[in-house]
């Protein structure tokens, strides 16, 4: 008999998560245009993500092994009530600086919660159905791709001015995700892991994460070009309605997620990612081409699509590659990979942008996902792995 995945306690999980998504993606693809509205320059667009990026990154393993030692429930309040704060301060926010300051806030606070909301998921299913747990999971997740955009663009108007109603929103969300965070128990410190050799070894084997890790990086290296200059290279080009294209892309990635799972049972993790890794690079190069926004929300649905069905893939590997009691270390490596992508990315696409134009940022960042496809190649080679 198979066991049962959609628990109570999953469901409230996945909710938690959801909440703390849709607090960072309401904000996420509009506050790049907040920050041209202060500063007319591309490179502070870009610091927008940086600065939320590297303060998340700066305590996702400090949140992890809190999360495998202490109150798993705390922690993540915790995360949730800087995100309030950093919220609730942009109300007023009319300077560059007090915006950065309260960007890394939310970072921080984002850092914590959504490590140890993945976490809180991870042991609220069953060690057989995590897979598919955490499929679910990230479906919710991207669920707030196509919410957060949409809602951001509505709110702040045609004339992307009124920021301010965005960020009373915002605040409001994170209140919500807060008090429902209350009505949950703290999560038992079993291990999630469904693999038996997970149970053979105490010691982390770097060996086998690495290229995983590698490929998660560069995956959001490229994504980082879509999150932060997508919306201002519609604008560029004089497209109306740059906002569809997170929701058209966010579909592409729930459609990934609810397919996925039957693929990597039949072909193996590691070729589907090879497989959508390909069809990332033709779609975000096609993208640097574009001359009309229907051309750029075709190229959203495959780019979402494969970059919604790695993400899960490589998260479900490295839970199940590490030692018992480190699904917290798990998940702050899988989302300190993705941090450090975007991060990195922010920066450097926004200097691309300003030195060359945003064709050049989608041109180049697509010709990294055909080292992705060399990497994931080369794990399946070099530890046999489908």
């Amino acid at each position: 008999m198979e066991e049962k995945l959609w628990t109570k306690k999953y469901i409230l999980a996945v909710s938690i998560l959801f909440g703390i998504c849709l607090c960072s993606n309401i904000l996420l693809s509009v506050l790049t245009i907040f920050a041209k509205n202060l500063t007319g320059l591309d490179t502070y667009a870009g610091l927008m993500t940086s600065v939320f990026t590297i303060a998340a990154l700066s305590v996702r393993f400090a949140a992890g092994v809190l999360l495998d030692k202490l109150n798993c429930k705390r922690v993540i309040l915790s995360g949730i009530m800087l995100m309030i704060i950093a919220s609730f301060l942009f109300i007023r926010c009319d300077h560059i600086t007090a915006a950065l300051i309260y960007r890394a806030i939310q970072g921080l606070g984002f850092g914590i919660a959504s490590t140890g909301a993945s976490t809180y998921v991870t042991k609220m299913c069953h060690p057989n159905r995590l897979l598919q747990g955490v499929g679910y999971a990230a479906i919710a997740n991207s669920l707030t791709g196509v919410i957060g955009p949409s809602l951001a663009y509505a709110l702040i108007g045609e004339h992307y001015d009124q920021f301010e109603l965005l960020f009373i929103v915002a605040t409001l969300l994170a209140v919500g995700t807060f008090l429902l965070m209350l009505l949950g128990k703290d999560a038992s410190q079993k291990m999630i892991g469904s693999s038996s050799a997970n149970e053979k070894h105490e010691k982390i084997n770097w060996g086998i994460l690495c290229l995983p890790v590698v490929i998660l990086f560069m995956n959001s290296l490229t994504q980082s070009a879509i999150t932060s200059f997508v919306s201002l290279y519609a604008i560029s080009l004089g497209f109306v309605g740059a906002g569809s294209f997170f929701s058209v892309n966010a579909v592409g990635m729930i459609a990934s997620r609810l397919v996925m799972n039957p693929l990597v049972k039949k072909f193996g993790p590691f070729k589907m990612i090879l497989i959508n890794s390909a069809v990332f690079f033709i779609s975000v190069f096609l993208l640097s081409k574009v001359t009309a926004m229907w051309q750029m929300l075709v190229m959203a649905l495959p780019a979402g699509f494969s970059i919604g069905a790695i993400s899960p893939i490589i998260n479900t590997f490295m839970i199940q590659n590490m030692p018992v009691n480190k699904s917290g270390i798990a998940n702050a490596l899988y989302y300190s990979s993705m941090d450090i992508g975007y991060a990195m990315g922010s920066i450097v696409w926004g200097v691309v942008a300003m030195k060359t134009g945003y064709v050049n940022v989608f041109f180049i960042s697509a010709l990294i996902q055909m080292i992705c496809v060399v990497l994931s190649q080369m794990q399946r080679t070099l530890f046999k792995i489908k």
